[in-house]
């Protein structure tokens, strides 16, 4: 058979599409494969670069699992890679760590807080709008003391809190061996009333009297737990007397001072608490006093065998607090007026505790006081101790000077058989605002830059319960 190349060429022209479009059929294959391969290879490149940088990263990802710092406590710190069990157990140690620590807080403030109570409840930071008054002259009754009441003054609570007393009357022991003397002259002189006395007789009349009076001496020492009285107060030697039953003439003493009578006009809100922290103050100073004469069995030792033997005198510092205090009343509208002789606080410089009294230091106050003290020279480092058992306090200067005990004895106080000396001590203790805070009065809050507190007089505002209410169901 023979092929005929025209009429293949007259078909192809006849059916020119199909031969065309199979060409370009190929062509479309062939360059989908070409490009097929090289987005493949493009996709693949990059898939890989993805997938290597991902695993980079999942390399060198490390977290730093840290514990927080309770006191001193160094840091734990640790750097790994995210792990469910390390991450379980630095959880646990934290919980457990802020729970110790809140837990040391409350004990902390447990022991600053304690035996600081209000004389009166309700009359700190504000008294009700019907309590204005007689919350403030109840105050000053308990403070003062009260015959009405059989109230005892809560400073002469203090005294007979530590067994303090007086050492022997000079003049009441003066009458006791005059007759002593008289009923041992007519002892010795029996039947011949107007005999004299023989050199032999007078000197063992003298030794008796002696023997009394050193007798007379020891027995007092051994009733009496420490010398001290109402004198040795801060102002308490000037205070005015106090009129009939607690409530008569007589003025307010200098801020800084003790109150022995009620003032002529009543106390503002800011002075009485100034007398209030004033008190609370002077009960952890003689709270010292009782730990260090404290004996076996808890019990205050005589004053023979104790280690303070006499209080002489005690200052208390103007503070930050009593200031703002004492600037609150002087600007509060219509309030009393205050003493130019009023102590005012100067900022002190960060003491050897490394504490301050400047504004920054917001979360606590330091209070000041130096005691003069008669002290067992040979026990003062009990006496130390004490007061670092006695809340956070510490000893911050002393100086010492010898005491004349032969003056003191003919003065009636006997110490023992041990050397003493004389002591003026620097104490500063810490409070914490934790505890203080809430008893702050509005203006001294206002003086301090704190936050006002609630108006405990103010009226609800219209479908509102008042202040210790609940709202009834409904809310209506």
């Amino acid at each position: 058979m023979k092929f005929d190349f025209k009429q293949l060429l007259q078909g192809v022209k006849k059916n020119w599409a199909i031969p065309t479009l199979s060409i370009v059929t190929v062509g479309i294959l062939g360059a989908t494969w070409w490009f097929s391969s090289s987005w493949n290879s493009q996709i693949k490149s990059e898939s890989e670069k993805a997938a290597n940088d991902l695993l980079s990263q999942v390399n060198n990802l490390k977290v730093t699992y840290a514990l927080p710092t309770i006191g001193t406590g160094q840091a734990v710190e640790q750097k790994s890679e995210p792990n469910s069990v390390l991450t379980q157990k630095y959880a646990e140690r934290k919980k457990a760590l802020l729970s110790s620590g809140e837990a040391v807080v409350k004990a902390a403030e447990a022991f600053n807080v304690a035996g600081k109570t209000p004389l009166v409840e309700g009359l700190f930071p504000e008294p009700k709008a019907n309590e204005q008054l007689s919350k403030p002259l109840d105050f000053v009754a308990r403070l003062v003391g009260s015959a009405e009441r059989g109230q005892p003054s809560a400073y002469v609570q203090l005294l007979n809190d530590i067994g303090a007393g007086n050492p022997v009357s000079a003049s009441a022991l003066e009458a006791q061996l005059k007759d002593i003397e008289k009923r041992e002259i007519e002892k010795i002189r029996g039947s011949s009333p107007t005999r004299e006395l023989t050199a032999t007789e007078k000197e063992s009349l003298q030794k008796t009297l002696i023997e009394s009076r050193k007798g007379e001496y020891v027995r007092k020492a051994g009733e009496v737990r420490v010398y001290a009285d109402m004198s040795a107060f801060p102002g308490g030697s000037t205070a005015p007397a106090a009129g009939p039953g607690g409530f008569g003439a007589g003025t307010a003493t200098t801020m800084g001072g003790i109150l022995l009578s009620a003032p002529s006009t009543p106390l503002s809100v800011n002075q009485a608490f100034v007398y209030q922290s004033d008190l609370w103050f002077l009960k952890d100073l003689f709270a010292i006093i009782r730990n260090a004469n404290a004996g076996p069995g808890g019990r205050t030792l005589p004053v023979r065998d104790a280690v303070v033997k006499r209080i002489d005198k005690i200052e208390l510092l103007p503070w930050r607090v009593q200031t703002a205090a004492v600037s609150a009343a002087a600007a509060a509208p219509g309030g009393a007026p205050v003493d130019p002789n009023a102590a005012v606080a100067t900022p002190a410089a960060e003491s050897i505790t490394g504490f301050s009294d400047t504004a920054e230091a917001n979360t606590y106050d330091i209070r000041r006081a130096k005691l003069t003290l008669v002290v067992s020279s040979a026990k003062l480092p009990q006496f130390f101790d004490a007061v670092a058992r006695t809340n956070f306090m510490t000893v911050t200067g002393i100086a010492m000077e010898k005491v004349d005990s032969w003056a003191d004895l003919a003065n009636g106080y006997y110490y023992g058989d041990e050397n003493v000396v004389r002591v003026l001590v620097d104490i500063e203790t810490i409070w914490l605002r934790s505890w203080t805070e809430q008893y702050f009065p509005r203006a001294l809050r206002a003086a301090l830059g704190l936050p006002d507190l609630p108006d405990p007089n103010a009226k609800p505002a219209e479908g509102q319960p008042a202040e210790g209410q609940t709202p009834p169901p409904g809310g209506g």
